[in-house]
């Protein structure tokens, strides 16, 4: 894509202006992000309709402005600098509803009040998702999983808006490409997540809260909760090499580039300890990966997507 320029952005302003969608100028991103990092936006756009989300996406196609889609910003580092282009949140998409053993999500929905929703309705089957610093449709882009259970074993159908036929449509479960930490979903270029319908079981409710209370312990008593990240950081290279272990095998636990430190409590999360900045994390990511390559020979997959401040 061509460097986006104020008159592009101008442009896609006044659509905006035309189609009533809301937006903000110079937008923050560090507070939008798990991990607290990252500049302000040009233009930060806040549709709240899965109409509004189309229209959106198609403006700024049509005047040429840089854009991406952002739920919780739970597995994303942006620039220092911040983005120049447009992000639109999908936040006022997060509408809930249970119907039987169907409950529909909307994209911005976040995955604590999908999953509370499910345990009152006595469903289970997204028990492992609670906890997961996710939006419903970060989940579904990345194939989101812990604990044995991912977002491919309970979703039946994903609402999309497909921006090369410029339509919104339907994907079912076996057209979603569901695989390890991805989905055909995941790039963002022609999907956009726009609703979720999960397909669950009848459980018990009592059943179904001892779960989820025993997962989130397990998180507190394994994971860093108590600093910003962005959860695991790599996914894991095959079913039997766990990233944690080799990290912390190369003595790389505690170890940090600034304000960006790997975790002392789980080594497979990088953490900001206050302060830190993109290119902080950038060379922390780069040496654990030039680590794990040498001393394993293996090349280390980044969950966290990097965005840079231009295209």
């Amino acid at each position: 894509m061509k460097v986006c320029t104020k008159e592009n952005i101008t442009g896609y302003i006044a659509l905006l202006d035309t189609a009533g969608i809301e937006y903000t100028r110079d937008v923050p991103l560090a507070p939008r992000t798990t991990l607290r990092i990252g500049g302000n936006a040009d233009v930060g756009v806040f549709p709240d309709s899965e109409k509004q989300i189309a229209e959106a996406i198609r403006d700024a196609k049509k005047c040429g402005a840089r854009y991406m889609v952002l739920g919780n910003g739970s597995n994303v580092l942006f620039d220092d600098a911040g983005f120049r282009g447009a992000v639109i949140f999908t936040k006022k998409l997060r509408g809930v509803s249970v119907d039987a053993t169907t409950l529909c999500a909307g994209a911005g929905a976040s995955l604590l009040a999908v999953t509370t929703a499910a345990r009152d309705a006595g469903l289970s089957g997204l028990e492992f998702a609670y906890g997961i610093p996710s939006s419903c449709g970060g989940a579904v882009c990345m194939n989101a999983g812990a604990y044995g259970g991912d977002m491919a074993s309970v979703v039946a159908e994903v609402a999309v808006y497909d921006s090369e036929k410029d339509r919104i449509c339907r994907l079912d479960a076996s057209e979603m490409r569901f695989a390890y930490r991805k989905s055909i979903v995941g790039n963002g270029e022609r999907y956009t997540v726009l609703s979720v319908t999960f397909e669950l079981e009848c459980g018990d409710k009592n059943t179904i809260t001892e779960k989820m209370t025993e997962l989130m312990k397990r998180r507190a008593e394994k994971q860093p909760l108590n600093f910003p990240s962005a959860g695991s950081a790599f996914k894991r290279p095959a079913p039997d090499k766990y990233v944690g272990k080799m990290i912390e095998d190369s003595s790389l636990k505690g170890y940090s580039v600034g304000g960006a430190q790997v975790s002392e409590k789980h080594a497979g999360f990088i953490v900001n300890r206050g302060g830190a900045t993109s290119d902080d994390m950038i060379k922390l990511i780069g040496h654990i990966k030039n680590t794990i390559s040498e001393n394993y020979g293996v090349d280390l997959e980044c969950e966290i997507r990097l965005i840079p401040e231009k295209a």
